[in-house]
């Protein structure tokens, strides 16, 4: 068996030549391998030496058997790594990356006879002086010679010998007629996976390009692309149907063309900020997005942009879509998730609240549930609905102190398309439609505007709704229930509520108890809502975290009742999760009423008479009055003058107003006042 000797310069290019010829000719014939960098101490070759490069030839010819004949290989590129190549942007500057600088120009040389000359290629080899830091190299497998400034590395495997070469040695060995089909078919097979790969890429990028016409098509937004050279390539129908301008007449055109309407070419120009820019043409308000694009997301030389993508809406379609959204997220929440059993407390009092409450959820007629702000009027609305018969039916909350006049009627009762300016296509369904066969919950009735309650209570007589715009009534199967923290009562004396429409609603009263009347539950709810609020591990048993602040707990009034107990609990957490709190960590008004914890006796009137006197001369200006204002002017305690204006309030003689009013007198109060102190 012949010996066929390889001699190159470095290791990697050794061991990829190597493998080749032993691919070829390892049944036939011995193969060695031998590089120049491991420092060889003998003479090498026997039959037939082949060196990788003309370099090789003089650094090696110490170590040559001069007996010994020798071939100097041509070296061609190898196919199979010419796929990543392909993906280049055109222009793309890189460094070719090889082991000596006749090897690189040998490289570059072939590549761009293969036709890869979309790339402009710089010479990198070990020794050069001078070559651009770039950040793109392409290597023959010499990735441990690439400099430091290179971030992105594209190795298209070692140069393999030619196939002239190939042809050459089998001649010199006498295996050309037995090798020389296996030689061909080899070298053709690397081709033709080659060709086919590009024609899968061929046929993904066609099938990538028709998916995208189609999403650009078929999405809401109008879309318009122009390229680097301000050229628009796309154009969609909803632009189209946006702008009024036709999609054929525009593609393809430059953006400086005059038979570009003057306002598109406009738009364009100026919304090139990378933000919402607003844009009021062809009769729409537009809004408008814009951001450039690469031809590569990684693209590998400087960013510069390969143009620029815009998108259009329509102003008043995103209107339209926040109020269905809003709709589906009404909808989504059209039920109760509270049932009695979530109502806590132990107290005799809360106790026999919620027996009445079963008791009065078997009924279908109106419930009027009062009580102070935070009591939890509202859970108790959903544990009637849930305990009554309409319990699978829907539950529709509404907060008049939430709604605007003008938006009551259309969200109560619904309206017609074309109602109003801004009214949805198709129209919409009010609350009270969508509440049939279940209950709506009519929270804050006292802030109802008066033009309102006149409505409401044809809707409660005749159990039937009307449409804004509609002359079409709908008839609807609703439980009502309402709730109110304010005196009714005094609002009607006031002019402020119909007395028909209160006792329209007044049919079955429940009064819900504010928790200073309940003080057994206090420490109850404290210590579910520290089970509530806590993240993580319990450091302390409940129990023990209250332990030092319950005779704080115990004696504040809570004129905010649950809601205000539950955002004390929430405040102690946050500032001390790890310890249980002490009197100095409690709210300001906790540690002030506590200091005063005896609250002006009825029989020790100077306090109420200073109190009454303060409001009365200030409902006579018509001048607001406050709390703050009430403590300033007396010299007592914020929290004192609380508990009066409380003790006040239970004996029917103020009413506290929301927002500037303040506090105002009540009919009784006034009378009390002209009778009692003479004003």
């Amino acid at each position: 068996m012949k010996t066929l000797t390889l001699l190159t310069i470095g290791k990697n290019t050794c061991e990829a030549l190597h493998e080749q010829l032993i691919d070829l000719l390892g049944d036939r014939v011995h193969v060695e391998a031998y590089y120049l960098e491991s420092n060889i101490k003998k003479l090498i070759g026997k039959d037939l030496i082949i060196l990788s490069s003309p370099a090789v030839l003089e650094l090696g010819k110490n170590i040559l058997n001069p007996n010994c004949p020798r071939i100097v290989a041509l070296r061609s590129i190898n196919y199979q790594g010419m796929e990543p190549l392909l993906t280049i942007p055109n222009g793309t500057q890189a460094l070719l990356v090889n082991d000596t600088d006749s090897s690189v120009s040998e490289s570059i040389s072939f590549l761009k006879t293969i036709g890869m000359n979309h790339i402009k290629y710089f010479d990198y080899y070990p020794g050069i002086a001078d070559y651009p830091h770039i950040k793109l190299a392409i290597t023959p497998g010499e990735t441990d010679l690439v400099p430091e400034c290179v971030e992105h590395i594209i190795d298209i495997q070692n140069r393999s010998i030619d196939f002239i070469t190939l042809v050459e040695i089998l001649k010199y060995l006498d295996l050309l007629d037995e090798k020389m089909n296996l030689l061909s078919a080899k070298y053709v097979r690397g081709m033709v996976n080659l060709l086919v790969r590009n024609k899968q890429m061929e046929e993904l990028n066609q099938h990538i390009n028709n998916q995208l016409e189609i999403i650009i098509n078929t999405v809401r937004d109008g879309i318009i692309a122009i390229d680097d050279q301000r050229n628009i390539t796309v154009f969609n129908s909803i632009a189209e149907e946006l702008l009024g301008f036709p999609c054929e007449v525009i593609i393809g055109k430059n953006m400086s063309d005059t038979t570009i309407r003057a306002d598109i070419r406009e738009l364009l120009a100026a919304s090139k900020n990378d933000r919402e820019n607003f844009h009021y043409i062809n009769g729409r308000h537009l809004v408008v997005n814009s951001a450039v694009f690469l031809e590569n997301k990684n693209q590998l030389i400087a960013n510069h942009p390969k143009g620029r993508v815009y998108t259009l809406n329509d102003v008043t379609e995103i209107q339209r879509m926040e109020e269905e959204h809003r709709r589906e997220l009404i909808n989504q929440q059209n039920f109760a998730r509270y049932t009695f059993a979530h109502i806590l407390g132990s107290s005799e009092m809360i106790q026999t609240t919620k027996r009445l409450a079963q008791k009065i959820a078997r009924s279908d007629s109106p419930i009027l549930i009062l009580g102070e702000s935070g009591t939890g009027k509202e859970l108790f609305a959903q544990g009637i609905h849930n305990a009554s018969a309409r319990k699978n039916g829907p539950f529709i909350a509404v907060n008049f102190a939430a709604l605007s006049e003008n938006l009551l009627e259309s969200e109560l009762f619904g309206y017609e398309e074309g109602a109003f300016t801004g009214a949805k296509k198709g129209g919409m369904s009010g609350l009270f439609q969508q509440a049939h066969k279940g209950t709506i919950f009519l929270d804050e009735i006292g802030d109802a505007p008066l033009t309102f309650q006149v409505k409401l209570l044809r809707v409660l007589q005749e159990k039937q709704v009307r449409r804004i715009g509609s002359s079409r009534v709908i008839p609807i199967d609703v439980r009502v229930i309402v709730a109110t923290n304010r005196n009714l009562k005094e609002l009607i004396i006031q002019g402020l509520f119909r007395q028909d429409l209160y006792y329209r609603l007044n049919v079955l009263p429940i009064k819900i108890p504010p928790l200073r009347q309940r003080n057994e539950d206090i420490l109850i709810l404290a210590k579910y809502f520290y089970e509530k609020y806590l993240i993580g591990s319990k450091l302390h048993p409940a129990e023990d975290y209250f332990r030092k602040i319950e005779e704080f707990l115990l004696a504040y009034s809570w004129p905010g009742n649950i809601r205000e107990l539950q955002n004390v609990v929430e405040y102690l957490i946050s500032i001390c999760p790890d310890q249980p709190p002490v009197q100095k960590m409690l709210p300001e008004e906790l540690r002030e009423d506590f200091s005063n914890p005896s609250p002006p006796s009825i029989k020790d009137p100077y306090q109420y008479s200073l109190i009454l006197r303060l409001i009365a001369q200030a409902n006579d200006q018509d001048h607001p009055i406050g709390r703050r204002s009430l403590a300033l002017q007396t010299g007592l305690t914020e929290g004192v003058v609380r508990k009066l204006l409380m003790n006040l309030e239970l004996k029917g003689l103020v009413i506290p107003n929301r927002g500037r009013r303040g506090v105002a007198l009540t009919t009784s109060g006034i009378k009390y006042v002209k009778e009692s102190l003479n004003i």
